[in-house]
């Protein structure tokens, strides 16, 4: 099937939106993953493209579509070992969508990371006892970023990754994230227009206190 960031980039070539990527790793190894894409600023435009069908000669999946792939997803992430309490919601009326899930282990993330993004063996995390680390790919079709016509909804798109750690976070690699007041969370936001352009914008090591 056709996975979510696929399925995102049929939506996008209709409106702006906003992905929001949330992770609570815990010193275990273990921890929560939540996917969000918010397509609600611009909800009209989402829900017009639908009744059209097609955008650019390019399908727009309907809301029984959209259901279909988030349970067709949902029930191959309960295969990869170490992934649990995989759920998946929609909301059709604000048009907002959203993954969440346990992981046992960042073989686990990474393994139901490369589900969503219909890749394979990309590591996509990795940590130890000091430090973590996110190695940003998107899949995205590179006629998306090329056509001059999407760079307005995509510069106002944006894509945000929120860290939490049991640890305080001593330092962040990435120029452009922001620690917490509390030192446990790290905060990453960039447009969407320049990470799919260059998708190491994202990229990201975060030291963790002893």
């Amino acid at each position: 099937m056709k996975k979510f960031l696929a399925l995102c980039c049929c939506l996008l070539l209709t409106s702006c939106f906003e992905i929001t990527e949330r992770i609570k790793h815990h010193d275990d190894q273990s921890g929560e993953y939540t996917l969000m894409v918010d397509f609600s600023k611009s909800w009209f435009k989402t829900k017009s493209a639908m009744w059209m069908e097609e955008v650019d000669g390019v399908k727009i999946p309907n809301e029984q579509e959209i259901t279909k792939k988030l349970e067709d997803f949902k029930v191959k992430a309960l295969k990869i070992d170490g992934i649990t309490n995989v759920t998946t919601k929609t909301d059709f009326d604000q048009y907002v969508f959203i993954i969440k899930l346990n992981y046992g282990n960042l073989k686990a993330l990474n393994a139901v990371v490369n589900t969503i993004n219909n890749q394979s063996n990309q590591v996509h995390f990795s940590s130890n006892a000091k430090s973590f680390e996110r190695i940003a790919s998107y899949p995205v079709p590179e006629k998306v970023v090329k056509d001059p016509k999407k760079k307005e909804d995509l510069e106002a798109a944006s894509i945000t990754a929120i860290y939490t750690f049991d640890k305080d976070v001593k330092a962040v690699e990435n120029p452009n994230s922001r620690i917490s007041p509390n030192k446990k969370t790290v905060f990453l936001k960039q447009s969407m227009y320049n990470v799919l352009k260059k998708s190491a914008l994202m990229n990201n090591t975060i030291q963790l206190t002893p």
